[in-house]
């Protein structure tokens, strides 16, 4: 299987806060840089174009799938992680009024949550539960967010959980990995285009 994994567009008004579950828009720079993704793709088309179902992740699919066709599926399980309390706040608020747990989330974002959200640990759950459920597909195409796809990356390519954060995953671009008889294999990571 080739998986195909794209991080969504830029979202409208994402600079500097907790963007987890917040449902942002793309912004129009996103829709663009996104469209320029879309059309460097070569050959046939991917089996399935999954999405997260937060609206930066469907809106970026939906462009997707009209440039290379595809069945689109919105799966929840491919949303980024939940930063409870603190999503759609600026960091640098939850900097200030929350100093202690943004401090002690900060050493072990692993397996501590924010309050009220998810663990590193849970959104590894959640999405390789989606990876698992894939069955047979030959090219798969995901659009989801940072984190989920942090998280994917670093089981499929068995990193030390400390490296998850290492891997350069920007808005609008896409990384590669093919597996074979349960072994991974990067092929690119944080491309402008679709290399094949």
């Amino acid at each position: 299987m080739k998986l195909y994994l794209v991080r969504h567009g830029e979202a409208e008004g994402s600079a500097g806060r907790a963007v987890g579950h917040t449902d942002l828009p793309l912004s129009a720079l996103g829709a663009r840089d996104v469209e320029a993704l879309a059309a460097s793709w070569q050959g046939p088309a991917p089996s399935s174009i999954f999405s997260s179902d937060l609206r930066r992740a469907v809106e970026s699919a939906r462009i997707l799938a009209a440039r290379l066709g595809g069945a689109h599926i919105i799966d929840p399980r491919l949303r980024e992680v939940s930063f409870g309390d603190w999503d759609g706040r600026s960091w640098n608020e939850v900097y200030e009024t929350d100093r202690q747990r943004f401090d002690a989330w900060s050493e072990r974002w692993w397996d501590l949550a924010p309050p009220g959200g998810e663990s590193f640990a849970d959104l590894l759950r959640r999405v390789f539960d989606w990876y698992r459920a894939l069955g047979d597909e030959e090219t798969v195409l995901a659009v989801a967010h940072g984190g989920s796809i942090r998280a994917l990356l670093s089981e499929l390519l068995e990193l030390p959980r400390d490296h998850a954060f290492h891997l350069q995953v920007s808005p609008a671009r896409v990384s590669a990995v093919e597996v074979e008889e349960g072994t991974a294999k990067l092929l690119f990571l944080d491309q402008e285009r679709f290399a094949r």
